[in-house]
């Protein structure tokens, strides 16, 4: 479903600009940014009404956000909301408490230099008037999902944070900021070119805004405070947070914080979208189709926090894109496939899967150990890997997973989350 509903505002969204160009051919003095501002925003407008559901008392309006200090956002091209707002007196636009806030959209006709950096200094604006408040249940579901699928283990509880080392406890800040903040998009209809030169102006951007004195920190500008979506013509910079696409970390505990693509930016936006609706209302995940072949991303920054001079900041990397990349690569898919696994992996997943418990002390899990002559270090270290698998405080093994299905094909093992039904799929497929 979601990749019909994708290709449709895809083609929408090109009926759209072919009439605006029609119109500005047409009519005199149609130059005027706030004539032209009007066209654009309004096009977004009706691109995002066709990208919610029904029933659940979504609208797509424009105005501004507020808390309950009174702190107030500038003004919003496009906001999906839930309920009722105040509307401004003799205006179209509305006024709504950022709890009720889903997703807020900035739109840029030519998503340029200035309008990137423009339209990001608007999207701080919304995570700076954020206010601590405790989380729904299923937004914390949420944020355990996000948070198991970064980090390969479980939630810690709040007040044992401390315990943990620095990136643990960023990671669990920074996602949990991401789990209660409205979706974040810069929506561009023209503009840079391709996704080399879009990933080349945020990169530059971020450059110019790198803080060489510990004293004078220039602050917002932590992978929070991204936008989760930036796209303009075929080509987005993706937040990698886990609300949906699952992060990684690789060996030196640096975290893939922003990827890119070439594929239909409006898909992104409804997998970020659909996402939030689907914890918040419990929508069925069929809306997300068989889900078996998976849109392949391009890495581009990764990210960890560092300790400097007694204050916390995020050290950043890019990565260029391949040397065979062209600027018509078609967009990369991957068929999609769960966790390969060796016979003792097997049958430890296939133990816990059974709700026994196993201790990495213990005497089977020594002699499984043994009898299969591995390193328990490394042994562990791939289970972990594989997101399916986590060792808690007491040196028990416990899976990450709600609902662990493990099964036997052509000679070989596997193991995956079920919960949204994707093995069950893979293994009728």
């Amino acid at each position: 479903m979601i990749n019909t509903v994708a290709d449709m505002l895809l083609e929408l969204k090109k009926n759209e600009e072919k009439r605006i160009e029609q119109f500005k051919k047409e009519v005199v003095n149609v130059k005027q940014s706030t004539i032209v501002g009007g066209i654009f925003e309004g096009t977004a407008q009706k691109i995002l009404e066709k990208s919610i559901f029904e029933n659940f008392d979504l609208r797509v309006v424009s105005g501004q956000i507020i808390n309950k200090n009174k702190d107030i956002s500038s003004q919003i091209d496009c906001m999906i909301v839930e309920g009722e707002g105040r509307q401004i007196p003799n205006t179209n636009d509305f006024i709504y408490d950022i709890s009720q806030v889903i997703a807020v959209i900035e739109v840029k006709k030519n998503l340029n230099k200035n309008d990137l950096e423009d339209s990001y200094s608007k999207m701080l604006k919304i995570s700076k008037i954020m206010e601590p408040r405790d989380m729904t249940e299923n937004e914390y579901r949420l944020f355990r999902d996000s948070f198991r699928s970064a980090l390969n283990m479980e939630v810690p509880d709040y007040n044992d944070l401390g315990n943990y080392d620095l990136f643990i406890q960023q990671m669990y800040h920074t996602l949990l900021l991401e789990t209660i903040t409205p979706l974040r998009v810069v929506f561009g209809f023209y503009g840079y070119t391709t996704m080399k030169s879009l990933r080349k102006g945020f990169t530059n951007y971020l450059k110019a805004n790198v803080s060489t004195d510990s004293e004078h920190l220039i602050k917002g500008f932590s992978p929070y405070s991204f936008p989760n979506l930036i796209f303009t013509r075929d080509s987005s910079l993706i937040k990698i947070n886990g609300i949906p696409y699952a992060p990684t970390i690789d060996e030196k505990g640096y975290w893939d914080c922003y990827t890119s693509s070439n594929n239909n930016p409006l898909f992104h936006f409804l997998e970020m979208l659909w996402t939030r609706l689907s914890y918040k209302h419990g929508i069925s995940s069929d809306i997300f189709g068989e889900d078996l072949e998976i849109e392949g991303h391009y890495r581009f920054l990764k990210t960890r926090p560092i300790s400097w001079n007694g204050k916390t900041g995020w050290e950043f990397e890019y990565l260029e894109l391949p040397n065979d990349f062209e600027l018509e690569e078609e967009p990369m898919y991957i068929d999609w496939q769960p966790a390969e696994l060796s016979e003792p992996e097997h049958l430890i997943i296939v133990w816990l899967c059974n709700d026994n418990t196993i201790n990495t002390n213990s005497e089977i899990f020594k002699k499984l150990i043994q009898q299969y002559n591995l390193d328990e270090s490394d042994f562990l270290a791939e289970l972990k890997d594989k997101k399916l698998i986590f060792k808690d405080s007491n040196n028990e093994l416990k899976l990450l997973t709600d609902e662990c299905i493990a099964v036997i094909k052509d000679g070989k093992f596997y193991a995956g989350e079920n919960r949204d039904g994707r093995m069950n799929r893979w293994m009728l497929k």
